[in-house]
């Protein structure tokens, strides 16, 4: 089979290689779609390690990496009960390999096959609906990171929301929340092709080149809340930051009211100045938000597998399997207007 092959910062190549065996408790899957994540692009950019993607011969790796991937099932071990082969499924990379975590980033979205350890649905697989197509499903997994960000901090569906990025997770992020019923969900970014699409998926587009001041925007959309102290803050009750750029913390802070909750679900490249006295002062709660759980990735399934979310738009291009390397190219330029960029092998 080909597969591609992780060897450093711009040294990806497509090779062929042994095709995988199943063991009897295991099934062999065909890969129909995979997505490029942005830890695989920091991997083609940067280095590989600090995000789980290792070099071959590293470790003894093999150099097949890739996460986000749905496909067929094609080979069944003798010990698997409830799968069939032709089955259409989503995998959950965070538990496909036995080495948990370990074996996420290298599962092998970017190969013609993959193996799905310990295989069983509900666990690490997932069968999609006869209407639910594999352009859809491939979202599945970002999904999960942004339902995950919403679901640490217990956004609920009367809650008032700000998200800081319109990239795929902060795209995400706004589906999950208005998939539970939350409205007007502020989306604040500099990018207007991103924020158009936050306009279609239902969401509230901020630029602030555009639209000037993020707080005065807010108290005109949802009026002014005062503290304690007589001071104006906005009314938004949760905040979730899919930017990580290094303004964004200080600026909830000061923006924020009594008891509001803020999610960190970006990657931050640098430490971040944080006011600990506002916090303080306003009982505010901030969570980190890493990956998901198993209830996030099934909430992200049901709505996407029942057409609940409008996240498959977030695919904006599609690259032959052959065409792999030049896909990562595309997705690494950010003048060349992609947001989720898929590999097909149909």
């Amino acid at each position: 089979m080909k597969a591609l092959i992780y060897y450093g910062p711009k040294d990806i190549k497509l090779e062929e290689v042994p095709m995988p065996e199943a063991g009897s408790k295991d099934v062999l899957v065909k890969i129909e779609r995979a997505g490029i994540c942005g830890s695989d692009l920091t991997a083609y950019l940067y280095d590989g390690m600090g995000v789980g993607i290792l070099r071959k011969g590293q470790f003894g790796h093999d150099g097949q990496f890739g996460h986000e991937m749905v496909g067929t099932v094609s080979q069944l071990g003798s010990e698997v009960e409830g799968i069939e082969v032709g089955d259409r499924v989503f995998i959950n990379p965070t538990v496909c390999k036995r080495n948990g975590m370990l074996g996420c980033d290298v599962a092998g979205a970017f190969s013609e096959y993959t193996v799905v350890e310990d295989a069983k649905y509900g666990y690490n697989l997932y069968k999609l609906d006869d209407d639910c197509s594999f352009d859809e499903a491939v979202v599945i997994e970002p999904l999960g990171v942004g339902t995950h960000g919403k679901n640490r901090i217990q956004v609920r569906p009367s809650d008032k929301v700000l998200i800081y990025g319109a990239g795929t997770i902060g795209l995400c992020a706004l589906n999950a929340c208005l998939a539970v019923g939350c409205q007007d969900v502020v989306v604040s970014d500099m990018n207007a092709q991103r924020l158009e699409m936050v306009k279609e998926m239902g969401g509230i587009p901020f630029n602030s080149a555009v639209d000037g001041d993020l707080k005065e925007f807010l108290m005109n959309l949802h009026g002014p809340v005062y503290d304690t102290f007589g001071q104006a803050k906005t009314a938004i009750d949760a905040f979730i930051d899919c930017a990580g750029a290094a303004l964004i913390l200080p600026e909830i802070v000061s923006l924020a009211k009594a008891k509001s909750r803020v999610a960190i679900v970006a990657v931050y490249k640098r430490p971040a100045e944080l006011n600990a006295a506002g916090l303080l002062s306003n009982e505010m709660t901030v969570k980190g938000c890493c990956g998901y759980e198993t209830e996030d990735i099934v909430e992200a399934f049901n709505n996407v597998n029942k057409h609940r979310t409008e996240i498959p738009k977030i695919v904006t291009h599609h690259f032959k399997h052959e065409d792999a390397v030049k896909a990562f190219e595309f997705a690494a330029d950010p003048a060349a207007g992609g947001i989720k960029v898929v590999i097909d092998y149909e």
